[in-house]
């Protein structure tokens, strides 16, 4: 890309050396740029506002000429295409891997890569070790907090973002997910550090527990219209509660003092009643 530190910085220095350079010489078009239309641009810029010219040692073009623009335009925007194609046949290598079970990417943590006899392999470190027995507590009640101290007295650098990530990883059970896949999961030729039951134990004491120690609900059936629904006072999103003695729920709006309740029942049906004027 164009954003590339050492690049960036060659283009600081002639920026900032304006008027004693002259030419970028590079060996062909695709070692300055593969960015097809940023690239044109950068070199009109380059030679117009600078006047430095980039010359391609094994393409050379004279861009004073309108023809000899005209063909390192062309040659930048092949370049795009060429790395374009590379991409596309990378992605399409990436996935059949996948699909294989091989992880042909970095490891996360707890893993190394090696080569024996020039086949590449993952295997787990000492670290994964560690990660092993993160796992095990879990399943014995042991808070994240204090999994973190031992993990952090272990030597093992670790905060609750990174602990969390590590638990809801499959690759630890030797599973093996990645957007590539579009949600397929293929079991995995690397070691696992855990055991699938043990993964999703792990993962559904997770689900079942916050801070108030009961079950979270991203969605109440009862209140499909949270947020989504405006106060006509206030402008403000409706959030929902209920009634226990009643078992009934109403809408309720965010601003305080506003008081504009709304039974749930209700809205819901009035709602319903609008969508019904219109069809796809």
């Amino acid at each position: 890309s164009d954003g590339r530190k050492e690049f960036q910085r060659m283009l600081a220095y002639i920026k900032k050396k304006r008027g004693t350079v002259s030419q970028i010489l590079i060996y062909t078009l695709c070692r300055f740029s593969r960015t097809g239309g940023g690239a044109i641009k950068l070199a009109e810029e380059l030679r117009d506002k600078y006047g430095i010219e980039v010359f391609a040692v094994t393409q050379p073009a004279d861009t004073s000429l309108p023809s000899g623009e005209l063909q390192q335009n062309i040659q930048f925007i092949f370049a795009k295409y060429d790395n374009q194609l590379r991409k596309q046949r990378a992605v399409a290598g990436m996935k059949e891997k996948f699909e294989k079970g091989i992880w042909c990417l970095k490891p996360p943590m707890g893993y190394d890569t090696i080569r024996t006899n020039g086949e590449r392999k993952i295997v787990i470190n000492k670290i994964g070790v560690q990660l092993r027995k993160a796992f095990k507590w879990k399943l014995e009640g042991v808070k994240n907090d204090e999994i973190i101290e031992r993990l952090n007295a272990m030597g093992v650098k670790m905060y609750k973002q990174k602990l969390s990530m590590i638990f809801s990883n499959p690759f630890y059970c030797g599973i093996i997910v990645n957007k590539m896949m579009n949600g397929k999961l293929v079991k995995g030729t690397h070691p696992s550090i855990i055991s699938e039951e043990d993964f999703l134990a792990v993962n559904d004491i997770r689900k079942s527990a916050n801070k108030y120690g009961v079950p979270h609900r991203d969605e109440i059936e009862e209140l499909p219209l949270n947020v989504f629904v405006k106060c006509d006072h206030c402008s403000k999103g409706y959030t929902g509660y209920i009634v226990k003695k009643k078992n009934i729920y109403y809408y309720k709006c965010r601003t305080i003092g506003c008081g504009c309740n709304k039974n749930a029942k209700d809205l819901n049906n009035s709602f319903q009643s609008f969508l019904e004027n219109y069809k796809i």
